[in-house]
C-alpha cells in the first residue's frame, strides 16, 4: 500500500536529481561508490516502490538475503529482552508494506524484518534518554529511515537525516509513505533558503554538504556507517558533532571494532572523541559480536574515561585480530559456512 500519489513521487525524483547535480564526491567512500553505481544506474519509480525486494536495499537493509528462521529466532529473543507488547507495536503493519518487503517474518499483522529487529533493540537501548520536550535528533547515515520511523512514532522530535543523495531518495519515499501528514524539508526547498528553521519540520533529509553550521541538537546517532567512511569524513562529522551537540546531549555510536573494506583499516578505538564525554553505555552490540555500542553524554568538563575506553578497545581489537589469524579459527569459520 503506497500513500504517495504520482506527483509526490515525481517530486522525490526531482529532488534527487537536484542533489546529484550538486554532488560532492568527497563524501562518498569506495564501498558506497561501488554499491550505488550498480544499484542506482537503472533507478525508476517501480524499482523505488519495491526497494526492499531489489538491489536498491544493498548496504542499507539486506533482509531479502536472510533466512526467515533466523529473523524469527532473533525476533523471539528480542521479545524475551523487553515487554513483548511494546516490542510488537514498533514494527510496521503488513497492510502498509512500504518498499514491498517479501522476505520477512509475519507476526500479528506486523512485518518483522531482519534489520528492523536490531533497530527496535537500539531504540530500547536509548528510549529513556530522550527528553519529554521536543527532541532535535541528527542521524548521520540514516539508511532507508527505519530508526527514524520507530523513534518518530514514539517521541516528539524533529528528525534530521544526513546521507548520500541515492539513499535520501529511498528514505524520503519510505518516511513520506509512513507519515503522509508530517512536515518534510528536503534538499530542493532547503537549497532555496538555507536559513529555514529546521525545528519547524518533522523530518529533514539532506546530503552531507548541506549540514547547517548553526544547528544545535539533542541527540546524534550513527549506526554502522562511519566504519564505511573515509578518514576525512569521520573527522569532519566528529568536529560537527562536538561543536553542535547540546551540553547533556547524547551520541549513540554503533560500528564495527575493525573493518578493512576501504583503502585503509578502520578501528573503532581511533574515533576522534575529545575529552568532554561521559560514558553511559559501552558494550558489544546484541547478537553482533563484531560491533560495539557506545552511548556517551556531552559535558562541559574534561574526563579521561573516553580515552581509557579507547585504549581498552584497542587492546581488545588487537587480541581479536590475532585470534582470527590462527588456524583453528579459520577452520571453525570454514566448517560453519560449509554446514550452513
Amino acid at each position: 500500500m503506497n500513500n504517495l500519489i504520482y506527483k509526490d513521487m515525481q517530486d522525490l525524483f526531482k529532488n534527487y536529481e537536484i542533489q546529484l547535480k550538486d554532488y560532492e564526491n568527497l563524501n562518498k567512500s569506495k564501498i558506497w561508490s561501488q554499491i550505488v553505481s550498480n544499484s542506482f544506474k537503472d533507478i525508476n519509480l517501480e524499482k523505488l516502490e519495491n526497494f526492499f525486494s531489489n538491489n536498491l536495499s544493498n548496504g542499507i537493509d539486506n533482509s531479502r538475503l536472510c533466512k526467515k528462521e533466523d529473523i524469527k529466532e532473533n525476533f523471539l529473543k528480542l521479545c524475551e529482552n523487553y515487554d513483548k507488547d511494546e516490542v510488537i507495536k514498533l514494527f510496521s503493519q503488513e497492510n502498509n508494506n512500504v518498499g514491498n518487503s517479501q522476505n520477512h517474518y509475519s507476526y500479528q499483522g506486523k512485518i518483522i524484518t531482519y534489520n528492523d529487529v536490531f533497530l527496535v533493540n537500539f531504540y530500547f537501548e536509548i528510549k529513556k534518554y530522550f527528553s519529554n520536550k521536543k527532541n532535535i535528533i541528527l542521524e548521520i547515515g540514516g539508511g532507508y529511515g527505519g530508526l527514524a520511523r520507530i523513534i518518530s512514532n514514539s517521541k516528539n522530535c524533529t528528525y534530521i537525516i544526513i546521507d548520500l543523495p541515492e539513499i535520501n531518495l529511498i528514505s524520503s519515499y519510505y518516511l513520506k509513505s509512513h507519515f503522509p501528514n508530517k512536515n518534510f524539508l528536503l534538499y530542493d526547498k532547503y537549497k532555496e533558503n538555507d536559513e529555514l528553521n529546521l525545528e519547524d519540520y518533522d523530518f529533514v533529509i539532506l546530503p552531507p554538504w548541506s549540514l547547517n553550521k548553526n544547528l544545535s541538537f539533542d541527540f546524534c546517532i550513527n549506526i554502522r556507517s562511519m566504519m564505511e567512511m573515509n578518514i576525512n569524513s569521520i573527522d569532519n562529522y566528529f568536529k560537527y558533532i562536538q561543536n553542535n551537540l547540546k551540553n547533556d546531549g547524547y551520541f549513540l555510536n554503533i560500528n564495527r571494532y575493525f573493518s578493512d573494506v576501504n583503502k585503509y583499516n578502520f578501528y573503532f578505538n581511533k574515533f576522534p572523541y575529545d575529552k568532554k564525554w561521559k560514558i553511559i553505555k559501552s558494550k558489544t552490540s546484541w547478537l553482533q559480536k563484531n560491533i560495539h555500542l557506545l552511548l556517551t553524554k556531552r559535558t562541559k568538563n574534561d574526563f579521561n574515561e573516553i580515552n581509557e575506553l579507547m585504549n581498552r578497545l584497542k587492546n581488545f581489537t588487537e587480541n581479536r585480530n590475532q585470534y582470527k589469524k590462527k588456524i583453528y579459527y579459520k577452520i571453525k569459520i570454514f566448517l560453519k559456512n560449509f554446514f550452513n
